[in-house]
């Protein structure tokens, strides 16, 4: 880009920010002042407004004064006479459409409500003719009056839908030995009255909005339609409308209630049309103006630079024909101590530097060829030391060099520049391939070292874990006391090497048979320790006849007392009596097992209240017990059975495994142990074991006397 157009493009940017600076601080100016403009606005309309209020309150006044001034109004309020009120009230005729007796001055506006109040508060005269009326004001606005400190001025909800603006005055006896205050009298006028004199006031369109939403003024109003939507009943604000081609400002003033809160929101509507229209003008104006100066600037500055670039452009010109080696096409540029007599000197001395670059130019090339051809043999002998591939590598790379050293744009020789730093280049790359062969051989032998300990160390473990299975299979019973009442069979297939599972089987007395059969929380080494503390446990106070319930009792205690590892075991413990068939269990968060009866059915054990062991001490465990029937059978199993899963992740489950037990009804205790197996391993079909699959298989075959 030439200089003089970066000139003009940096300094039409300057002028662009300083024209936006001016606009945007003009707007922002403009919008303070709006503003400013809105909040008195928005004050001055709410002057009106009490302007307005204040004006239909006088018109109330002038009622008020007749009653304050009337001798019998002051001798009825003193003697607190309700009908004498009643009746004189009638005869004055204040109240709209109420004329009676003397009627009201011509002239004079009529009241829609009055109150008179003794001097103690009490409502003497309603103007409401309904039973328990309620006073036009509460006895917190009253009191001030009656004790003379302010008047009472504003607007009133009543009856929940009707607004009136109110006024109230204290009455003093004048015949009273102190003129002190006997009474008050509060008047009401229709809120209409206000509202007639804030259009007076404004000289706008006035709207008037009850705080349900209804409209209470201005609906027949054809502006009303389009004023309607933007109503807001708790906004102090002004909006912009447009309707009909014209822009009004819309205000809205919330009506406060004497009593305090909201009841009804005016809304005044100005046409604002002409006044937007001149804004608009003038600022459309004032961005043109601004853009006038801009072109002018840019356009005197552009003459500027024509002018007094016209000559440096030649002698730019002039040193890229001698650059790119056209030194005929040099013009002759005028000499002097300014910029472009020094650019015209420089050129000379640019020419003769050419010159001499010619002259090195051959000597370079002779030169580099003699040290390319040295450096090849010396890298060729130094690549054989490598691998087939990083020797084909290495050369390839060498003719890369070779070929980029003749190239003087390519990448290479710009980053190096001269022939030198590309041969210590190649040399380079040549020792990294080197030294990187060799860290990798180093590496490589480091690594075979550790692999083969590592070899050593896992088969030392396997053996181990093989050991510490062959251990755990052996301690569980494997072969079943033959007995005549009872078939039994077992069989645990752990997950790893061990497993946490265990079953057990063992006498506890001459007649009664006690079955275990558990699941320890996790998996491997901790879980098979686990195991075969609670079995020893178990044994150990089983053997003492304390029954199903208590050895669980005092095995969790043993266990919760020192468990370190946060473990816990599921244990279902069962107790059969050979002479009876009665088997009396307890049940410790373990899966419920399945009986199998003689005509096909099966059926889970009866639940009992039990949690897992080891979980927290001193925890109560119920006792169960049931007859078995001759033929019957039992099958115990934890939950690696019905958690079993295959290659989809679908899973064994409680239905699947009731139908394969159910099909076991005949078969001998080991017979229908295999079939359950089989049945789970055709299901998971070779997937992944992810839990210890342990069952226990018992046939009642009857009481040996039966």
């Amino acid at each position: 880009m030439l200089l003089q157009t970066r000139i003009i493009l940096f300094v039409l940017a300057t002028l662009t920010v300083v024209a936006g600076l001016l606009i945007g601080f003009s707007s922002l100016r403009e919008e303070a002042a709006n503003e400013r403009a809105r909040a008195l606005e928005l004050n001055g309309l709410d002057t009106a407004w009490q302007l307005a209020v204040a004006g239909a309150a006088g018109r109330i006044d002038q009622s008020l004064g007749r009653l304050a001034g009337d001798p019998e109004i002051l001798r009825a309020l003193a003697a607190e006479e309700r009908g004498a009120l009643s009746a004189r009230m009638t005869a004055l005729g204040l109240l709209s459409g109420r004329a009676g007796q003397g009627g009201a001055d011509k002239g004079v506006e009529t009241v829609s409500d009055v109150n008179l109040f003794a001097a103690n508060g009490t409502l003497l005269y309603s103007s409401d003719p309904s039973l328990d009326a309620p006073p036009l004001l509460n006895r917190a606005l009253l009191d001030p009056v009656l004790a003379g400190q302010r008047l009472a001025r504003g607007v009133r909800l009543l009856d929940g839908n009707r607004l009136i603006v109110l006024a109230g005055a204290p009455i003093y006896g004048a015949a009273s030995g102190d003129g002190g205050v006997v009474g008050a009298v509060v008047a009401g006028l229709g809120f209409p009255a206000a509202l007639d004199v804030l259009r007076k006031i404004t000289g706008g369109r006035v709207f008037a909005v009850g705080r349900d939403g209804a409209v209470l003024d201005g609906g027949g109003d054809p502006l009303w339609p389009s004023v309607q939507p933007l109503v807001n009943p708790v906004e102090r604000d002004i909006k912009i409308l447009l309707s009909g081609g014209h822009r009004y400002a819309l205000v809205s003033l919330p009506v406060a209630d004497l009593a305090g809160g909201r009841v009804a929101t005016v809304l005044i509507a100005s046409d604002v049309t002409l006044a937007m229209e001149e804004h608009a003008l003038w600022s459309v104006a004032y961005g043109v103006a601004v853009l006038l100066v801009l072109l002018l600037a840019l356009g005197l500055l552009y003459g500027y630079l024509r002018q007094n670039f016209g000559v440096l452009d030649g002698a730019v010109q002039a040193l890229q024909d001698i650059s790119h080696g056209r030194a005929m096409g040099y013009v002759e540029l005028p000499s002097g101590n300014d910029e472009i007599g020094r650019i015209s000197g420089a050129v000379d001395v640019f020419r003769g530097v050419m010159r001499d670059i010619e002259r090195a130019a051959g000597q370079r090339e002779r030169r580099l060829r003699r040290q390319q051809r040295f450096i090849r043999r010396q890298m060729e002998a130094l690549a054989v030391t490598l691998e087939e591939e990083a020797r084909q590598s290495l050369l390839d790379e060498l003719r890369q060099i070779e070929s980029e050293t003749h190239d003087a744009e390519s990448a290479q020789s710009k980053g190096v520049g001269d022939e030198l730093g590309l041969l210590a280049l190649g040399f380079s790359r040549l020792a990294t391939r080197v030294s990187t062969q060799q860290v990798q051989l180093t590496q490589m032998v480091r690594d075979l070292r550790d692999a083969l300990a590592d070899k050593r160390r896992l088969i030392s473990l396997q053996q181990e874990l093989e050991i510490a299975r062959t251990m755990q299979l052996t301690i569980l019973p494997q072969v079943f006391p033959d007995l005549a009442e009872l078939d039994t069979a077992a069989r645990m297939i752990p997950a790893k090497e061990v497993g946490g599972d265990f079953y057990d089987f063992f006498p506890i007395s001459d007649s009664k048979i006690a079955v275990v059969i558990a699941d320890v929380s996790g998996k491997g080494i901790p879980a098979a320790f686990f195991m075969l503390i609670t079995r020893t446990m178990l044994r150990a106070i089983a053997e003492s006849g304390v029954g199903p319930a208590e050895t669980m009792r005092r095995v969790n205690n043993l266990l919760a007392a020192e468990n370190e590892q946060m473990m816990f075991v599921t244990v279902f413990y069962g107790e059969l009596d050979l002479r009876t068939g009665v088997l009396a269990f307890s049940n410790g968060g373990h899966n419920p097992p399945l009986r199998v009866t003689r005509d096909g059915a099966v059926i889970e054990l009866e639940r009992c209240q039990g949690i897992a062991l080891a979980v927290m001490p001193d925890m109560p465990f119920a006792e169960k017990s049931l007859r078995l029937d001759a033929g019957d059978m039992v099958v115990l199993f934890t939950d690696g059975v019905t958690e079993a899963f295959d290659g989809s992740d679908a899973m064994y489950g409680d239905a699947r495994l009731v139908e394969a037990v159910g099909r076991q009804v005949t078969a001998s205790a080991r017979d229908g142990l295999d079939g359950v197996l089989s049945d789970v391993a055709r299901f998971t079909a070779g997937a992944p074991q992810s839990d210890d699959i342990t069952c226990l298989v018992l046939r009642w075959r009857g009481a040996a006397g039966a």
